[in-house]
C-alpha cells in the first residue's frame, strides 16, 4: 500500500497522543494513522542559519519530519508573501495587501528548498498531499527535482474571485504553479468556481464540468482535476465539551 506523505507549512507539536488539536492537524493526523506515512514541514523553530538536515521522529506508523527556518526565510516566506500578500487577498481584503518582490522571491525560494529536503525521503509509490497557501509552488518545485509521484493540494482558506486575484502581483505565476498538482481540493463550491473562472478568463484554459466528479482543468500545458471537498468538524465532541463546561465558573458567572 502506498505511503501518504503530508506536507504542511507547520507540523503540529507532537504529544503522546499525536499532534495538538487544530483543524488541519486533526484531519491530517487521522488520515496518517489510517494509512501510515510521513508528515513533513517546518518545526516552528526560527534559527540563525539554515539547518543542515531534517529531524525525524517515529510515532507508531507515522514519521514526523521537521526542519527549522532561517530568520530571513521566515520573514520573507511566512510573515511576508504568505501572510502579508496571500492571506488578505484570499480573504477578499485587497486593501490590506502588501507586496514586496524580495518577499515573493523568498516565498518561491523556500518552497524550492523545502522540496529539495523532502525529495530524497520519497519512495516511488508515495502519494503526496500538500496543504494550504504557503505551499502553492511546492508541486512545481518537486517536479523540478524529478519527482513524478501523484501530488494533491488542499486549500484551507477561500480562493478569491478572479477580479480579486488579479490584484495580487505574480497571480499568473501562482495559477501556473497550482496546475502542477494532479488534484486540487477547495473547501466550497464557490471557491472551486472562482479558480475555474480564473483559468477560463485569465489563463486561456478550459474546464470540463461533470456532475458528481471533479472538474478536469487544462491550462499552461497541463491537465489536472479540481473539486470541492468540505472539511467538517466532530459535532459530538464539540457538544460534549460544551456540556462539560456548563458547570464552569466562567459560565455560571
Amino acid at each position: 500500500m502506498s505511503r501518504l506523505i503530508i506536507v504542511s507549512n507547520r507540523v503540529a507539536p507532537i504529544s503522546e497522543g499525536g499532534p495538538a488539536a487544530g483543524g488541519l492537524a486533526v484531519g491530517v493526523y487521522d488520515a496518517l494513522k489510517e494509512t501510515g506515512g510521513m508528515w513533513f514541514g517546518w518545526s516552528g523553530d526560527v534559527v540563525a542559519e539554515p539547518p543542515e538536515g531534517i529531524t525525524l521522529e517515529e510515532r507508531g506508523r507515522v514519521t514526523f519530519a521537521t526542519i527549522g527556518l532561517a530568520q530571513r526565510d521566515y520573514d520573507q516566506y511566512y510573515r511576508g508573501f504568505s501572510n502579508a500578500t496571500l492571506w488578505p487577498a484570499f480573504h477578499y481584503r485587497p486593501d490590506l495587501i502588501q507586496f514586496d518582490r524580495d518577499e515573493f522571491d523568498g516565498y518561491c525560494r523556500v518552497n524550492r528548498w523545502l522540496a529539495k529536503q523532502l525529495a530524497p525521503l520519497l519512495k516511488a509509490d508515495d502519494v503526496i498531499w500538500v496543504h494550504d497557501y504557503h505551499l502553492i509552488p511546492f508541486a512545481q518545485a518537486l517536479r523540478d527535482e524529478g519527482v513524478t509521484n501523484r501530488i494533491g493540494f488542499f486549500l484551507h482558506i477561500p480562493f478569491p474571485a478572479a477580479q480579486v486575484l488579479l490584484s495580487v502581483p505574480r497571480h499568473r505565476v501562482l495559477a501556473e504553479a497550482l496546475c502542477s498538482f494532479d488534484l486540487l481540493g477547495f473547501q466550497t463550491a464557490p471557491d472551486l468556481r472562482a479558480f475555474c473562472d480564473y483559468i477560463e478568463t485569465e489563463a486561456n484554459g478550459s474546464v470540463v464540468r461533470t456532475a458528481g466528479k471533479p472538474n478536469v482543468v487544462s491550462a499552461f500545458g497541463k491537465t489536472l482535476r479540481a473539486g470541492a471537498y468540505p472539511i467538517g468538524v466532530y459535532p459530538d465532541e464539540i457538544a460534549s465539551l460544551a456540556k462539560d463546561g456548563e458547570s464552569g465558573r466562567e459560565v455560571q458567572t
